[in-house]
């Protein structure tokens, strides 16, 4: 084996480098908001929630770029604590990338406290483990001992020796969180701030040598906004740094509730908004009773539009909550006359 380098330029061989630092994001940050968090597990009205996601990123470049991820979330209720509660969560995300199916899987579990400070106020922290694989197929690389008067022979043998081709990782997360949602308005407002990889650990193909991972820092910002009996206005901002490469995402837009129209339980929902140097977003949703279907598509607008032609890529969202019906807190039997 030459060098490392060598080897690993062929890994991500027209991957932008950020991509193979960063952990995987997405352009909308409400569904399985505990990703951003764990303090946001359970930080919502639903006793449950189940989240799916699909992201496909640069349409225009010939090699897949895909973002696999799902979420699940509960609430574990405290008897006699006066509003408190506990919660836990797990998620799953798959990514893969690239002519090397450069691969990263993620597992994490999370648990979260709830404190009430008062009516519809909530003061929350929560903790998260989680482990993680990268891998890659080198089948589709070419090396330079494959090539024989500048063409390149796929059938040739190589001398290279790649010893790993899967790396792993554990580390472990925290997070604080704060939000308003009083019973009898649409109103919501919340903060949180959450820290992964706070261990560090080395994700490496070199058996233990190279850089730790960077811990991730994301502070998110949510608002829903009564503006009208059937129109809100939605506002979030969602900002993340990990070590020397940073994401601000900034969203806009409203919902309207069709119940005048005749369409009861039926909501949807418009955005748009701005990536930092990176791309435009617009988002689209519908909601139906327990169900919420999100999509949006990213309008590249960095300089990597050279190669995508301003096509940044889709995203596609599914997220089931469900609402469990509490007993009352005192049972008192009707007289029988």
């Amino acid at each position: 084996m030459r060098t490392f380098s060598i080897w690993l330029i062929c890994l991500i061989g027209g991957v932008p480098g950020w991509l193979a630092a960063q952990d995987m994001h997405f352009s909308q940050p409400r569904p399985a908001a505990f990703r951003l968090s764990p303090a946001l597990a359970g930080a919502y009205e639903p006793t449950r929630q189940l989240a799916l996601g699909y992201r496909s990123q640069w349409q225009a470049v010939p090699v897949a770029y895909e973002t696999l991820v799902a979420g699940y979330s509960q609430k574990i209720a405290l008897p006699g604590s006066r509003g408190h509660y506990l919660a836990a969560g797990g998620r799953m995300a798959y990514d893969q990338a690239g002519d090397g199916n450069l691969s990263w899987l993620q597992v994490a579990g999370s648990a979260a406290f709830h404190l009430q400070l008062s009516e519809g106020q909530y003061l929350s922290t929560g903790l998260e483990g989680s482990a993680g694989q990268r891998g890659f197929s080198p089948a589709a690389f070419q090396f330079g001992d494959q090539f024989a008067d500048n063409l390149f022979d796929p059938s040739s043998p190589t001398a290279e020796q790649l010893e790993r081709t899967v790396a792993g990782y554990a580390s472990w997360g925290a997070g604080l969180a704060w939000a308003y949602r009083p019973v009898q308005s649409r109103f919501r407002l919340h903060l949180a701030l959450g820290a992964f990889h706070l261990n560090q650990p080395v994700l490496s193909f070199l058996g233990g040598e190279g850089p730790p991972l960077p811990i991730r820092y994301a502070l998110s910002v949510g608002a829903v906004l009564p503006a009208t009996d059937q129109a809100s206005v939605l506002a979030s901002l969602l900002w993340q740094q990990q070590g020397v490469y940073r994401e601000a995402l900034l969203l806009g837009g409203a919902r309207l509730h069709l119940d005048a129209y005749g369409l009861p339980a039926i909501a949807l929902s418009f955005e748009g908004g701005y990536r930092l140097s990176d791309a435009l977003v617009l988002s689209i949703g519908g909601q139906y009773r327990e169900w919420e279907l999100g999509l949006s598509y990213d309008i590249n607008v960095s300089p990597f539009q050279q190669a995508t032609n301003g096509r940044g890529g889709a995203e596609l969202w599914l997220q089931y909550s469900l609402t469990a019906v509490e007993p009352p807190p005192v049972f008192k039997a009707c007289p029988i006359f």
